[in-house]
């Protein structure tokens, strides 16, 4: 909580604060990205390299925040902090891709069909926030709008599900893992009423490199073998979004 920290230095013990708590849905869309593959078949490799410039599906997203403003100004506007959790599915549907590298035991530079995949992601972050406030009066002393910039980060949960590729008969293998990550977040707010305000903002993240490791066996040619496979790849996403907020 490095974001809540800051804060406590910089407010007095007397200062008082604003919390909030706000629900919202919107998009998700995340970057082509590479994705580097290893499988092995009995020990032996038989797929290692680069899938190039996968595309990802544009998928719903939908999150929750609570946090607070600290009363006192700063430069004329407020800082805060928030606890942001969300959760969007960035799938990769079956495609034609690139291939560099060991592809079916042989090197080559290869354009092949890869399976379709299922990724849900689950983030809990906190955020640093410094807002303006706007069209301030009597009823509205904080502003009735109120821009705003943020920074943070935390733990990216990511799983992944697919299927085997060589096996005769081919099964779903998943695996999870957990990435922290960085983000970045613009916004502003409208007060319906002085408690009640919608909100629209937009967040950009980069994760670190999520492993996903499968063990699996079955039989090609009707020959029992074991496949040993993982897959890397980060995550690079353009979220918008917006929701209502409660504020005290």
């Amino acid at each position: 909580m490095v974001s809540l920290a800051v804060l406590a230095a910089l407010s007095p013990c007397r200062a008082t604060a604003e919390p909030y708590v706000l629900g919202y849905a919107g998009a998700a869309i995340t970057q082509d990205k590479s994705l580097r593959t290893e499988v092995e078949v009995n020990g032996a490799p038989f797929v290692n390299g680069l899938a190039h410039d996968l595309n990802f599906d544009t998928t719903p997203v939908f999150g929750a925040k609570g946090g607070y403003f600290l009363d006192r100004r700063l430069l004329g506007g407020h800082v805060g902090a928030e606890l942001d959790v969300f959760h969007f599915r960035p799938d990769v549907a079956e495609q034609q891709v690139r291939f560099t590298g060991l592809l079916a035991g042989v090197q080559g530079d290869v354009h092949t069909t890869i399976p379709a995949t299922d990724i849900e992601v689950t983030a809990l972050t906190v955020n640093l926030l410094y807002r303006l406030a706007l069209a301030s009066d009597a009823t509205y002393p904080r502003g009735r709008l109120q821009p705003y910039l943020g920074v943070g980060g935390g733990a990216f949960i990511a799983r992944l599900e697919t299927t085997t590729t060589p096996f005769d008969v081919n099964r779903d293998i998943s695996d999870t893992d957990v990435q922290p990550g960085l983000q970045a977040l613009a916004g502003a707010r409208w007060f319906l009423t002085r408690s009640l305000a919608l909100f629209a903002e937009y967040k950009f993240l980069h994760t670190e490199t999520f492993s996903f490791k499968f063990r699996e066996t079955g039989t090609i040619g009707g020959v029992p073998v074991t496949e040993t496979a993982r897959d890397r790849a980060d995550l690079t996403s353009h979220l918008f979004y917006g929701g209502l907020g409660f504020h005290w």
